[in-house]
């Protein structure tokens, strides 16, 4: 090849490359962000072994989580488990976060990043608090909104701001502190398949009671044992839809069981194969309802259901969505066509 020719493919080549590279790095983030800089917490994986508690606080909402050995509890929950993967998910981003991009200073635009005053009524920020078994404070930082692009496809980041300081940041990590109690526990309460569900009892207060049987020529749908005298279902879909709701239930929020629910609570039976049956009460407080829950199984799998369900229920009380009490304790007028 003649050195003009030679001179000409290699501009040719290196245009391409320029052109390749320019192209790339246009559509890949992480190529025009620094992802690394100072530790939002210099040393705090050192300091592990000396965290008893993790307070989150969101407006006058306040989780606590304790520290047991190597397990932790809903401290202010009345000790109800927590996933300790989660919670050790947490404290590596923490251990883990560093500073890569400086926000705003400025108090009136923290809003934008969730990152305001976490004590305001109605504010989205988080206030993380790790504690020593004294109380003493191990590290603090204001958590806010996420950035799931902030460095790639394959890596988000998280808006923090430290208490007492006006500057904010973009975090290289993805930092997990929800107000939730359901974000930190195993939030299934009742877990049982449709079909297998042989029959659902459910006494209402100031109602008749309801039977609910299962179809015996479809496991899969399920109907009333008995339909009033000249009634029909306003939807036919209705029955299997109680049945749904009661099988599979899970918590928004968990406190310890202090005394019977009382009269006033409805009761629904939940009769399963293999002998299961479930039980649980549902009461409504205010605007919430709240379930208790027992249950049993003659052997096999059963009897392993049952005890895990009472594993998770026996001596407590859980919050359900409204939605789903709803859909269970339905009411004549809400099931039949008016005559």
């Amino acid at each position: 090849m003649k050195p003009k020719a030679f001179a000409a493919l290699a501009s040719i080549t290196l245009v391409v490359f320029i052109v390749a590279v320019a192209t790339y790095v246009s559509q890949n983030r992480v190529s025009q962000v620094r992802v690394s800089g100072e530790a939002l917490f210099p040393g705090l994986a050192g300091k592990a072994d000396r965290i008893a508690k993790i307070v989150i606080t969101q407006g006058n909402t306040m989780l606590t989580l304790a520290r047991d050995k190597e397990s932790w509890s809903l401290e202010n929950r009345g000790g109800y488990p927590a996933k300790t993967e989660t919670v050790r998910a947490l404290l590596l981003g923490l251990a883990e976060a560093e500073l890569v991009e400086a926000k705003t200073s400025s108090k009136e635009r923290y809003s934008v990043l969730e990152l305001e005053d976490p004590r305001d009524k109605d504010t989205k920020s988080r206030l993380v608090q790790l504690l020593d078994d004294k109380g003493n404070t191990i590290a603090e930082v204001i958590v806010g909104k996420k950035r799931s692009d902030a460095f790639g496809s394959s890596r988000g980041g998280t808006y923090v701001r430290r208490p007492g300081e006006a500057q904010s940041w973009l975090a290289n990590a993805d930092i997990n502190a929800p107000i939730g109690a359901r974000d930190w526990v195993q939030p299934s309460i009742i877990d049982i398949p449709s079909a297998k569900i042989a029959s659902v009892d459910i006494a209402i207060v100031g109602e008749e009671p309801l039977k609910i049987v299962r179809d015996a020529a479809d496991a899969s749908k399920h109907t009333l044992a008995a339909m009033p005298n000249g009634k029909k279902l306003k939807d036919n879909f209705a029955i299997d839809g109680i049945v749904r709701a009661a099988g599979s239930i899970e918590l928004e929020d968990v406190r310890r069981a202090a005394a019977p629910q009382g009269q006033d609570a409805s009761t629904v039976l939940l009769e399963a194969d293999g002998g299961l049956k479930v039980t649980f009460n549902l009461r409504k407080e205010g605007d919430d309802y709240w379930l208790s829950a027992e249950a049993s199984g003659a052997d096999g799998e059963a009897k392993k259901t049952a005890e895990d369900i009472m594993r998770r229920a026996q001596g407590w009380q859980f919050k359900v969505s409204t939605s789903k009490a709803q859909s269970i304790l339905k009411r004549r007028a809400d099931l039949f066509e008016s005559s």
